[in-house]
């Protein structure tokens, strides 16, 4: 017998996005100390919403590492995550994860093991799930990993996801502005 209240799935593509140094940087340095600081690279805006327009998920994720290492707060990395979708004219993304856990850092309870932190895929699996929950279904052999850092393409190479380098997606020229982390 069919259920005639079946549960109907979209399959999409994501285009996966690094934030620094693949959509944002800082202008004073090679990592966001005030707010004031972040700045989109200028050809993503455009990009993000061509990919979206062709049927892309949107997907951010970035390690903030500087809460393990007590460089920031988690409010801080929230208010730098909130003012960097405010520079969007439209916000183009679909979802958005972040881990500020750390082994390395100094900083309890951040300096922990977390299944989220690139090069893990953690995050992407996040995606997935919250994605799941609205019906959508992401095609990850479809998709793509945007970044800057091994970690990174590491992150992408784990989930089997195609990785592309930031400056040779966005078609921009090497070394350009940009932080790390």
């Amino acid at each position: 017998m069919e259920n005639s209240n079946k549960r109907e799935f979209e399959v999409k593509p994501a285009l996966c996005l690094d934030f620094d140094g693949t959509i944002r940087f800082s202008k004073s340095g090679p990592f966001i100390n005030q707010l004031e600081d972040i700045v989109l690279f200028p050809e993503v805006e455009s990009t993000l919403w061509d990919y979206r327009s062709r049927g892309y998920l949107i997907v951010g994720i970035t390690n903030q590492a500087g809460v393990a290492y007590g460089y920031k707060s988690v409010e801080r990395v929230l208010d730098e995550i909130d003012l960097t979708m405010l520079l969007f004219k439209r916000n183009p993304f679909h979802c958005v994860k972040y881990s500020l856990l750390s082994p390395e850092g100094s900083q309890e309870p951040f300096n922990r093991q977390t299944l989220l932190r690139k090069p893990l895929t953690g995050m992407l699996a996040a995606c997935e799930a919250e994605m799941f929950a609205q019906g959508i279904i992401i095609d990850w052999a479809q998709s793509i990993f945007v970044g800057d850092r091994p970690e990174d393409e590491a992150c992408a190479n784990n989930a089997g996801i195609g990785f592309a380098w930031a400056d040779d997606f966005f078609g921009r020229k090497s070394g350009s502005e940009g932080c790390t982390e």
